[in-house]
């Protein structure tokens, strides 16, 4: 009986979907942001109830149903546990007066479940794949943006870049290129912790003796630090779109301007019918960070 069990779970990974590296990139980028969210949450849920509860609202908006279904397939006991933390915890967050040693262990124990999940839902070769890791880091500065926009009370306008840019310059006119006034404090944190996190990922990547190399890195710390100043959005866009993707996609070879031109317009099947096209070569291929 156990020999025969133990068949059936075998079979069952063998079978189970076979992640490509956009697919593997989200997932992770929608981790990072999940332990973002929950380190933010966690740390003011004593300090500032009001931040501590959007951030914790926030906490199941990263890893969807679809994600969870599909780490229920590869181990269901995991699954669950995620779904049963995340719950206590935000309970917790939104209860009168959380004691900050049961808020840390709630969160710990969170950490440690996440852990297990990437473990269940990525497969190593994916985890160890300087493509997919560079994808996580453009998924994660896409993620700051977004929440900075947020953060000034724009509203989400899709990924258009045009609209993006629009929407962008009509709100700079209105700052006269003067700081930007942060009406969603929590929005704003989450747009620093992501950038942070995204420098902190390209820096284990990051190829030795490239100088665009440097340069990314460069542009990386100058878009911490305008979001950091609270520069007009305007400003922060223009870096990321000038200087930190291009040289982003061309030292990974991550055919983003691709993905954004067949991304808009299309339906959610024709993009990633695209997206599995683009990746079928390089899903598999693992490379060293610090040589090219």
């Amino acid at each position: 009986m156990l020999l025969l069990v133990g068949s059936i779970l075998n079979t069952n990974n063998v079978l189970g979907h076979t992640f490509s590296g956009d697919e593997s990139a989200s997932f992770l980028a929608g981790v990072e942001m999940t332990k973002i969210e929950l380190k933010l949450a966690a740390d003011q849920a004593v300090s500032n109830a009001t931040n501590a509860k959007e951030h914790a609202d926030h906490l199941t908006e990263h890893i969807t149903a679809n994600d969870t279904k599909e780490i229920k397939e590869r181990n269901s006991r995991v699954a669950d546990e995620l779904n049963k933390t995340l719950t206590d915890f935000a309970n917790m967050i939104e209860s009168s007066s959380p004691a900050q040693s049961d808020v840390n262990t709630k969160a710990s124990s969170i950490n440690d479940v996440l852990s297990e999940v990437v473990s269940a839902r990525i497969d190593k070769e994916q985890l160890d794949n300087v493509t997919v890791k560079a994808l996580v880091v453009n998924d994660l500065v896409g993620e700051g943006l977004e929440h900075y926009g947020s953060a000034l009370g724009m509203e989400e306008e899709g990924h258009d870049e045009n609209e993006s840019n629009t929407t962008s310059s009509e709100h700079t006119e209105n700052q006269n290129n003067e700081t930007a006034s942060i009406v969603d404090v929590a929005d704003y944190q989450s747009a620093q912790a992501a950038v942070s996190r995204a420098i902190e990922l390209y820096n284990e990547i990051k190829p030795t003796g490239d100088s665009n190399s440097s340069q990314l890195a460069d542009s990386l710390n100058t878009l911490k630090s305008k979001i950091d100043s609270k520069s007009p959005f305007d400003e922060i866009d223009k870096i990321v779109d000038e200087k930190v993707s291009p040289v982003l996609n061309d030292m990974f070879k991550l055919n983003l301007a691709e993905e954004e031109e067949h991304s808009v317009g299309e339906d959610h099947a024709q993009e990633d019918d695209h997206r599995e096209e683009e990746h079928g070569t390089s899903q598999n291929e693992t490379h060293d960070a610090n040589t090219d």
